[in-house]
């Protein structure tokens, strides 16, 4: 399976991200995770075009294939079953992707095409991948913030951490307390200092437990 056109602008064009993403027969009907928070109302769109809403508290099932969206007022959490935790800001949009590969743990894949997430590891390293269209993010064990501008231009902030940050032209560490640049056509920026716990502040009404 090729990535197609997503490919030409999608970073890291390594051997590994063109294995095929088709899970095996017995993940395809598992959940890969739950949506357990929304400010406003979270948008899940399935494979077969059916949506399902959730507003407020729940528990609702993911799974591969499904494209997830807030609106100009929402804001949402989700977890994954391995352990990642994934905040998705006001007007974002993702769909949740997977990579099988033999004798490794699968890694989970978010294909960002608009908005800002914020995403923490939990318990150990995992193996997890945002991708936008310029730049990827791949990680194990971080907490991190990544902003996809309305032209591409993906802005990764690191607050814990190493992020492996590339574009088609360079891959560049990020570590904790820096903030890098993925635009297209060029290598991501030179890592910078940042305040990173400024950038994770929009998802505190989120992360907050229920009172």
């Amino acid at each position: 399976m090729t990535l197609g056109q997503f490919s030409a602008t999608t970073a890291i064009l390594s051997l590994s991200l063109s294995l095929p993403l088709t899970p095996p027969v017995h993940a395809q009907n598992a959940p890969v995770g739950n949506a357990t928070n929304a400010i406003g109302e979270l948008v899940i769109v399935r494979t077969d075009g059916v949506q399902q809403r959730l507003q407020g508290k729940g528990n609702v099932p993911l799974y591969e294939g499904d494209v997830l969206k807030t609106d100009s007022s929402s804001q949402a959490m989700i977890e994954f079953v391995d352990g990642v935790t994934v905040a998705l800001n006001e007007n974002t949009s993702f769909k949740l992707l997977s990579r099988w590969e033999k004798d490794m743990p699968v890694v989970r894949i978010l294909r960002l095409k608009q908005g800002e997430v914020w995403a923490k590891t939990n318990s150990g390293p995992k193996r997890f991948e945002v991708e936008t269209p310029v730049a990827t993010a791949a990680v194990k064990e971080t907490e991190f913030n990544l902003k996809v501008q309305d032209d591409g231009q993906s802005i990764l902030t690191v607050i814990e951490g190493v992020v492996s940050f590339g574009t088609p032209f360079g891959t560049c560490p990020i570590r904790t307390d820096t903030i890098s640049y993925g635009v297209r056509g060029k290598k991501c920026t030179k890592p910078a200092a940042a305040d990173a716990k400024a950038a994770k502040s929009w998802t505190e009404a989120l992360r907050s437990p229920a009172k």
